[in-house]
């Protein structure tokens, strides 16, 4: 996969197609497809500014227009801007692109054309790269990745340019960062060791930070770095000597708990050990008698949270006794909550008034309705917030159907929260969305309808590999839960039925339940 030059004589459409097909030579500053250009128009293009991503099952076509322009037609899948953030389309979009030529030197030449680069599906995955920024939530605890796409052939360079350039706008009101914003950290020094592996040099910015402020720095920094598949094994050295980070102080990659649970005949049960033959352990004694939905608990193990099963009550509680046992909300029909580990239960009534509930767990006044304008008279089906206590999943449905969005929280430095930021979409391969949790860092499971069968399936989507569908589902499946940590996934039906995935199919489990969920 090279480009090629503009060959003599070639004729007008020749030279537009040529023009887009050597997208794939970067090398000199794409001094190749500067060839297909006038000297004015390589002088003014920007190929860094983005990607449009192509199909590549369907032909470029190029079409000459009366005025002696040319119009290229392509079906386009992605969008890349100028920052590595992908934008994924919801199918095939027909897309015209009008550029002006003329001769130069009797051959033809291009003398208009968009900023950026086109690329076909097969070459951007070629050529690029996944990979995750790192920056801090408000409360300095947790790693929050963003996820971007690089070209690999930087490396290195394109993760620390961006780390300085700060994340992606839906990001920007509710993370911060450690790491300077000076251009002395993208020019840290990469060098190869002698084992062959990349070695990046800790630039002396964050070297001279205070140890507080260090430590997150290279937390940032050492896990952005190894996210780019190409730079796994990447290694930090400084003075010459390799930098090895202690777990102690360094700040971890927040992934989904691993400890499933579910809401049994009464109370919140643990389906830890689900082949023992004994009774499920109730784990939250408080609640031991009552009936319930949609049980949640916090990482941590302590605060949790569940609606009655009419869905018009949302209970708080603890496994530990610590938390009184509150109505935190009522006279409403709730979502199913979720849990942050600052402290708040998440919910909002299913018709949304532009706010979503954040319920406390150290009392009644502390409680917050949280902005969403975007939200407002859209019914929403699910909330689910990362483990970053940052990141959140929006799932809502209008006369168009349903829709799933990525948003953040913006809290204060104590973690309270007070609006959420502007989405952007989720794209799935499903209709009618009913449940969407998160299965990994940058992964979500899903479960809808499929657009061609029209039955009820299952998928993970993950946000750098594309969409992974999981066995045919059970009759009146209405809830499904899994986590990458325990490499499984739970399923539970309308009929009160619990089933375990076994990677083929579904596994009955004998217990009685509903609404399995992790923590």
């Amino acid at each position: 996969m090279r480009a090629l030059p503009p060959p003599p004589d070639a004729d007008a459409p020749a030279v537009a197609a040529g023009f887009v097909q050597a997208g794939v030579g970067s090398e000199d500053d794409f001094a190749v497809a500067r060839a297909y250009l006038t000297a004015p128009a390589s002088e003014l293009w920007n190929p860094a500014a983005g990607i449009t991503v192509y199909s590549s099952s369907q032909e470029l076509q190029v079409e000459m227009l009366d005025d002696g322009s040319l119009t290229l037609i392509l079906q386009v899948v992605a969008l890349v801007d100028g920052s590595g953030v992908r934008t994924v389309l919801a199918g095939a979009m027909s897309r015209e692109v009008e550029v002006a030529i003329e001769q130069v030197d009797d051959q033809w030449r291009l003398s208009e054309v968009p900023d950026g680069i086109f690329l076909s599906e097969a070459a951007f995955e070629s050529l690029y790269g996944p990979a995750r920024l790192y920056f801090l939530d408000v409360r300095e605890r947790h790693l929050v990745p963003d996820h971007r796409w690089f070209p690999l052939r930087r490396g290195a360079t394109s993760v620390l340019e961006a780390l300085v350039a700060g994340p992606a706008s839906f990001l920007q009101a509710a993370v911060t960062s450690q790491i300077p914003r000076t251009s002395g950290i993208s020019d840290a020094v990469i060098t190869t060791g002698p084992d062959g592996g990349t070695q990046v040099a800790v630039p002396t910015a964050i070297a001279s930070l205070p140890t507080g402020p260090r430590m997150l720095a290279l937390s940032q920094l050492e896990a952005s770095l190894r996210s780019l598949r190409t730079l796994s094994g990447v290694r930090m050295v400084q003075d010459g000597e390799e930098l090895v980070l202690d777990e102690q102080v360094r700040t971890e990659r927040a992934l989904p708990g691993h400890r499933p649970i579910a809401a049994g005949a009464t109370g919140i049960i643990s389906l830890a050990d689900p082949g023992r033959g004994a009774p499920a352990a109730q784990l939250v004694p408080a609640l031991e008698t009552t009936e319930l939905s949609s049980p949640v608990i916090g990482q941590d193990g302590v605060l949790a949270a569940a609606r009655n099963p009419e869905g018009s009550i949302v209970l708080l509680a603890s496994t530990d006794d610590s938390v009184p046992v509150r109505e935190a909300a009522t006279g409403g029909a709730f979502v199913p909550p979720c849990l942050d580990d600052a402290g708040f239960v998440w919910t909002s009534t299913l018709s949304s008034a532009g706010a979503l509930l954040a319920l406390s767990g150290r009392g009644a006044e502390l409680d917050a309705k949280v902005d969403a304008p975007w939200l407002t008279a859209r019914e929403i089906r699910a909330l689910e917030i990362a483990a970053d206590a940052t990141r959140m999943l929006v799932l809502s449905a209008d006369t168009a159907g349903s829709r799933l969005d990525l948003c953040a929280v913006v809290r204060d430095s104590e973690g309270n929260p007070s609006s959420l930021t502007e989405p952007v979409p989720v794209r799935t391969y499903l209709q009618d969305i009913t449940e969407a949790s998160w299965y990994d860092e940058i992964a979500v499971l899903v479960l809808g309808t499929d657009p061609v069968s029209g039955e009820r399936r299952a998928q993970i989507v993950d946000f750098a590999s594309g969409r992974e569908a999981l066995p045919p589902l059970a009759a009146g499946t209405d809830r499904i839960a899994g986590s990458v940590v325990a490499e499984t996934v739970w399923a539970g039906t309308s009929e009160g039925v619990l089933l375990r995935s076994s990677g083929e199919g579904w596994v009955t489990v004998d217990i009685e339940g509903r609404d399995p969920s992790f923590y």
